[in-house]
């Protein structure tokens, strides 16, 4: 009998070792999956804020350089004297929109890169208007007639609404992200 008893005894340790060993494997792949789901989701949630604080100086950078367009040429009128004749002060602002633009050009590139294509879309036509506005600034410049006037107005107007456009489009897509 005492054999018996031995023996139970033997297989009751190695089976309580073995389900220790059991458990404890367990417990530890357990623990490591929710170590990596952890780590997936704070990886993920410090990706999604870098895109959105990349976005955000994007589109912090065109609204700047499209804001300094707008505020240049809406002043544009007073440059004209009451002759018609363009001021050299509108010579001087034309060279700075010129400057302006390529600035605002290489911004709205930034945007096409960074996205989403609703305010890709948005700061693409921004650019082509301000490029318009430099073509009329440049007639205007050249010849100060009432019709050059009245088509940089009118393109400046277009400007401004679509500057407004975009706006809407870069806060939405902030406040989806």
């Amino acid at each position: 009998m005492s054999d018996n008893s031995l023996l139970v005894a033997g297989l009751t340790g190695v089976t309580a070792i073995v389900a220790c060993c059991l458990a404890s494997w367990l417990t530890s792949r357990g623990n490591a999956h929710a170590a990596r789901i952890q780590v997936d989701t704070v990886t993920s949630a410090q990706r999604r804020e870098a895109v959105r604080d990349t976005r955000r100086a994007a589109y912090l950078s065109f609204i700047e350089q499209a804001q300094a367009v707008s505020d240049e040429l809406s002043a544009v009128e007073i440059h004209l004297n009451p002759s018609g004749i363009p001021s050299e002060e509108l010579a001087l602002v034309l060279n700075a929109h010129l400057d302006r633009h390529r600035q605002l050009h290489q911004a709205a590139f930034v945007i096409d890169l960074e996205g989403p294509s609703k305010v890709a879309v948005a700061a693409t036509e921004l650019r082509v208007m301000a490029g318009r506005l430099s073509t009329a600034l440049t007639a205007l410049t050249e010849t100060a007639s009432k019709e050059n006037g009245d088509e940089f107005g009118e393109i400046l107007h277009a400007y401004v609404r679509l500057f407004g456009r975009f706006a809407g489009a870069a806060a939405a897509a902030l406040e989806r992200e």
